[in-house]
Order: C-alpha cells, then structure tokens, then sequence
C-alpha cells in the first residue's frame, strides 16, 4: 500500500473516532435546529417528527442534551414537523421547505402546560447559512419555471450564480475563472458528465440532455464544497429530478420561436453571378423552433409506490448560408493572367460558375426527443428505493456547424448525431435511528457521431464517394474536414458505484463514503483520413478545376499556374497548382482506452455553538489510467 493511501485512510480512521452526526448529500435535504421552553432554555429528549406532505413518509428524531435535533436524509419537497416534550404542548409547523444539499434551520418555542400550540409557518433555508462552509446557491422551481433562459437548457440558470460566467459561446460555464472542463455536474447522486471531453454528458451540440420540465431543483457549489464532492477544480452542480406524490400531477408545454418577428442577420447574403459579375444579395433564412411536452406523476399506491414521467420534444428548421470570408472573394480573379496561361473565357466563367455554385442556402435541422420515467418506492419505513431512466436522441442534418454563416460549402457542413441513455438507482436505508446509508449505482452509454454529407452535382468525390468538403475561406482547401468523419468520438459508457454512511449523535455530524467510475471510450475518427489540398488564392484553384474538367488537358499543354515560387520559377504546371502539399492521415482509426476513477471521503461538521460551525473533511482521489494504445515498435516511448 502507498504512503499517500496509507496516511488517507489513516485521516478517515482518525475522524471517525470523533463523535459524528449525518448530514444531506448530492440528492436530499435536511431539517435542524434547536427546541427551547419559553424561558430560552433548551429542552432535551423532546420527539421530532418530519412527514413529507407529498408522499407521507416521517422521519423523526430526539432533540440531544443541548436541545438540538437534525433530521437528515429528506427528499427535496415540502415538511410538517411536529415536535412534542413532557409537560410541553405539542407544536406543529406546517410547510417547512427542505432543498437540496441543504439544512433548513428551525427555532422552536414550546409552551407549558395543556395549551395546544398549532404554529402555521414557513421555513426557508437560511440566506445566511451558519451550518455549512461552501459557497452555494440553490435554483428551486420558481425560479426554474419562471426565469427566463434561451433554449431551455436547465444547467444555463447556473450563470446566476455568482462568480459563475460564460465560458466561450458553446454553452460551458466558468466558476472563479476556472475552465468549463473542470466542473462536476451530478443529476440524481449520478455523474452527468461526458468523461472524454469533460463536459455535461450529450455535450453542447444537443439543446439540452435532461428536460427542464424533469428537473425539480439544483444546487450550486462554487467553492469550498465538502468532501464528499471531488473530482472538481471548478463548480460542483447537483441536480435532482421530480417524483410522483400522493397526488396526480402534470404540466403541459409549448414554445414556439420564429425569426420571421426578428431581425435579418446583417452579414447573411447569397452571391451570385449577374452577366459574370459576382453579386451579393440580402438574404434572410428561415429559423424555426418548436419546443414541446410534458410531465405527469401520481401514486401507483398511496404512500407506497409512485411514478413520474417526462416527454420532451424539438423540432427546429435553421438553414444555413455558405459563404466566402470574404465578401469579394471572387472579383480577385485575374482574367488577364489566366487566359495568357492557356485558358478561355468559357473555362474560367465555368470555373466561376462552380465555385459560386458550393455557396448558398443548407437545409439544417436540429431535431431532438427526450423522455425520463421515474418510479419511488417506499419499501418500509426504513428503505426507499428509486430508479429513474434517462434517454436523448438529437439528430441534426448539417447540423455540425450551427453558424448563421459558415465558410465551408453547402455539403461541407456535416451531420450531427448524439445518443445517451443513463440508468440511475438509489437505495436509502435507515439501519437505526442514528445511521443511515445510501447506496447509488448508474449505468450511461453515450454515443457520439459526425458524417459527411452526400457530394453536390459536380463535385470530386473522396475515396468513400463523400463531399469533398470544401473550406471557403481567404483561399480554398479541398478535401476532408479534419474533424469528419467521427463514427464515434466518443462512444463512452459508464458504471459508477456510490456508497456513504453516516451515523448521528449530538452536534458533530460524520460521513464517509467512496465512489467507483469505470468509464470506457471508444474513438473512431482518423485526421484528414482522406486528404486534402490547399490553395491560397482562387486562380490557381481556376487552373486545377479547368484542367480537371477537361481530363488534364491542360497538364498535358503544360500550362503554368498563377503563382510562380522562386527561385524556380515558371515550373509549377496545372494539376498540381494547390499552395501546400497533399495531406492526408494514415493509421487505426478506432481505439479503446479504459479508465477508472476510486475515491474515498470522511467528513465531521461539528456545530459547536449556534454561531459556530467547524467543517472538517479529508479527500482520496485516483485515476487509473489506461495501458498503452496504438504502439508504435519503433519508438519505444509511446508504450508509457
């Protein structure tokens, strides 16, 4: 055993001999506070009661010598809590609020004597919080119904929080700064995170991977976490889903977003050849985007066993524009040149013709489904079991580059695809009126995939008989994009094993754990796997294409190209007139690489006064990296 594994378990072993308490976790809540007579004096041994006013299930707990009581483990919803003392009358709050990964305060004052006491409140989690030493902010369903956000991509609300940003314009966001790579994001206690990019699982190509109708409330963490959370230099985001209740419940949803009530994009035009002239023309594509669904949940039996179900649609029509980088890219044509090299004025308009042609209008979709069942059963009174079901399927034609504009030409673009489905159980287990344990497991797979597109009339194909993807930029480069085709990049699968006990009594609170992920990846996705050729200017491509279109006869006439390189000059020819060499990737393609992470925790917060909280805690992080892949004998050093 190492020494670094040696002195970790040794921190775990010394804080468990410190008197311990449990605390709420990645999915649940708690209630505390302290019960006192009305001389301000704390009461011990009174009896704490907390019931679920959706489900009905109760919990309780017995206030210690300090008159202090937690109550933890509690799925996010709405609480009654009844507290009763020897001599006192019984005191009732109705509709105490518990949120995720935090502790709701309660300050109760019984009365003597007979009186019965029926306080009606509501209790919020603190704004200061006293208990717990991170920076976090929870989103609860007011805000998540009732704020804006663009998409209604959930996660997007963290940008609320502060010290969070934007972290460029593909939807990741930054905490104190620190890269969108380095967070951790978790929905239902499970990683929902794409271990080969290190971004949320489904990435940002998909308009969201979980339906915001589906996600009951979320935590951020942006600093100072406990630890329990790890794997994170970041933001820690804990997301819970919704659950059936007592009662049948259901929403409904549609939203309809039209550009016809926008503005045209000032930089879309169309060019197009008026007596072969190049002309730009306004042009303003259709965007439309339909985003609709539901939710409904209920018992199976009361107080039992309950079901939620979530259904969520996309359908969006986006075409868009292929176009030159720059605006007059075809009047740098040099006809004077040209036709001193051996071409006509009907070979360079055809030339011309072509080229035009690869711009213009794409059709583009970005279509998506997603649908999350959800089952809790209340097995007894100390064992609650949960399975939810999470499936995406986006589907976007040319979908690859989503820009208004985009240089490539109108096969260039691309076909996006991405499939995840993830499985997430959770059993909670009261093993006595101290300790508690909760197991969690998760199975995900998510694929991953880029293609080209068939060619445009005309076009050479590549050896798969593909586009040849042309690049529109301040020259022409012809041939594969380095990025398609992506069979899989990647097709990654996860099984993740959770485990945490913790165990209460008095003012400390404890709670170790560990937690296993074994991710897989699979890549299938060979750079410039088939060729490429680079011009930096339009003329020399003129020469090329003519020389082509007409079976290398300009090759054989041994005709110059337009640009000429010292110091030999005079000796480039048609058919070889591109800028760079041929490129082109050789070598496996697909490749497997396993990786597993371990993690072990301990934590103790001790409350010593009602001011002051000690939050103490110790972290064991590995990653076991995968053996060597795609060795090469000659150089020994890429076996390491």
């Amino acid at each position: 055993m190492s020494k670094v594994l040696r002195l970790s378990l040794l921190g775990i072993l010394i804080l468990g001999f410190s008197v311990i308490v449990s605390a709420q976790s990645t999915t649940t809540g708690a209630i505390g506070g302290v019960v006192t007579n009305p001389n301000k004096e704390v009461v011990p041994g009174a009896t704490v009661s907390v019931k679920n006013i959706e489900t009905s299930k109760e919990d309780s707990a017995t206030t210690d010598g300090q008159g202090r009581f937690k109550v933890v483990n509690l799925q996010p919803g709405n609480y009654s809590v009844d507290i009763t003392g020897q001599g006192f009358s019984p005191y009732t709050l109705e509709r105490v609020v518990v949120e995720v990964g935090r502790e709701t305060s309660l300050e109760a004052s019984l009365s003597i004597g007979a009186v019965t006491g029926n306080v009606e409140v509501t209790a919020e989690a603190p704004v200061i919080n006293t208990t717990q030493q991170d920076f976090s902010s929870n989103l609860n369903q007011t805000s998540i119904n009732e704020l804006p956000v663009n998409g209604r991509r959930w996660s997007n609300f963290a940008i609320l929080t502060p010290g969070a940003v934007p972290d460029g314009n593909f939807g990741l966001i930054s905490f104190r700064g620190i890269s969108g790579l380095l967070n951790n994001s978790t929905v239902d206690g499970g990683d929902n995170n794409q271990g080969f990019f290190s971004e949320e699982r489904g990435r940002t190509r998909s308009a969201y991977s979980i339906s915001q109708a589906a996600i009951r409330e979320f935590q951020v963490n942006t600093s100072n976490f406990a630890a329990e959370y790890g794997r994170s230099a970041g933001g820690v985001i804990n997301a819970v889903t919704k659950s059936g209740t007592n009662e049948f419940h259901g929403s409904a949803f549609l939203y309809d977003r039209n550009n016809k009530w926008g503005a045209r994009n000032p930089n879309t035009f169309l060019s197009q050849l008026v007596n072969g002239v190049p002309t730009r023309v306004a042009l303003k594509p259709e965007d439309v985007r339909y985003q609709y669904g539901g939710t409904i949940g209920g018992p199976i039996v009361k107080e039992k066993l309950f079901f939620f179900f979530s259904y969520d649609e996309q359908r969006r029509n986006f075409p868009g524009v292929a176009v030159f980088s720059t605006a007059n890219y075809l009047n740098t044509v040099n006809r004077t040149t040209l036709l001193a090299r051996g071409l006509t004025t009907p070979q360079i308009d055809s030339a011309l013709s072509f080229i035009n042609d690869q711009t213009g209008e794409v059709p583009r979709r970005g279509n998506q489904r997603l649908f999350l069942p959800k089952v809790d059963w209340h097995i007894n009174s100390k064992h609650q079991l949960t399975a939810a079901y999470n499936r995406l399927r986006w589907n976007s034609p040319a979908g690859v580059q989503t820009g208004a504009t985009v240089t490539r030409d109108r096969a260039g673009f691309g076909d996006d695809f991405v499939e995840t489905d993830s499985l997430n159980l959770r059993l909670s287990s009261t093993l006595s009126s101290r300790l508690i344990n909760e197991f969690r497991f998760q199975w995900a797979d998510e694929l991953d995939s880029q293609f080209a597109q068939p060619p445009l009339p005309g076009q050479p194909t590549t050896a798969n008989g593909f586009s040849p993807q042309i690049t529109l930029t301040n020259g022409l480069t012809i041939g594969k994009a380095t990025s398609l085709d992506r069979a899989a990049l990647p097709d990654e699968r996860r099984f993740q094993f959770a485990d945490s006990l913790t165990y209460s009594a008095g003012n400390h609170t404890f709670k170790f754990g560990t937690d296993i992920n074994r991710v897989r990846d699979i890549d299938d996705n060979l750079f410039t796997g088939a060729g490429s050729y680079t011009y930096s200017n339009i003329n020399d491509f003129i020469v090329d294409y003519v020389n082509f279109a007409n079976n290398g006869s300009l090759r054989a006439a041994k005709a110059q190209c337009f640009t000429q390189v010292s110091p030999v000059a005079n000796t480039r020819i048609a058919g070889k007139c591109y800028t760079s060499n041929y490129a082109q990737g050789f070598g496996q393609p697909r490749f497997q690489l396993n990786t597993t992470d371990w993690a072990f925790f301990g934590q103790d917060d001790w409350r010593v006064t009602p001011r002051l909280t000690l939050n103490l805690g110790l972290r064991w992080d590995y990653e076991q990296f995968p053996q060597p892949f795609l060795v090469n004998p000659a150089l020994p050093q890429t076996a390491n």
